[in-house]
């Protein structure tokens, strides 16, 4: 005698099934990004607040003179990273892949420019000369 499946566990099963293939997605990208990476300098670009889940800070990075833009999720405030440096390890398999470390800023100017980052011009005031 064969079981039969109820029709109303279906859905709930492919919703299963996609949970645990997103899951197992996300560790084997971060088990790249762990086995074989390069640090470059990366800049923080913008943030998305969306209204159930944490802010996402957006920031980009040069890997052979390609762009490319990736996200992270954050706590806190976005006004402490805007516009600001910091390291980014991505993986030598992907580019693509890749995790910003914001708790090391990057200061150093001339490390900055080699990323391929321009730094803002300083503003003059109207009392120094042009």
């Amino acid at each position: 005698m064969k079981k039969k499946i109820n029709k109303k566990y279906i859905p709930f099963l492919i919703v299963v099934f996609f949970l645990i293939a997103a899951q197992a997605y996300v560790s084997y990208k971060r088990h790249t990004i762990n086995k074989q990476f390069e640090i470059v300098v990366g800049k923080v670009s913008g943030v998305q607040n969306l209204i159930k889940s944490s802010p996402s800070l957006f920031y980009n990075y040069y890997v052979g003179g390609k762009l490319y833009s990736s996200s992270k999720k954050i706590e806190g405030s976005f006004s402490k990273y805007k516009n600001r440096f910091y390291p980014v390890k991505y993986s030598l398999e992907n580019p693509s892949w890749s995790e910003i470390l914001l708790d090391q800023p990057v200061t150093d100017t001339i490390e900055i420019k080699k990323a391929g980052f321009s730094l803002p011009k300083k503003k003059k005031n109207r009392f120094q000369e042009f």
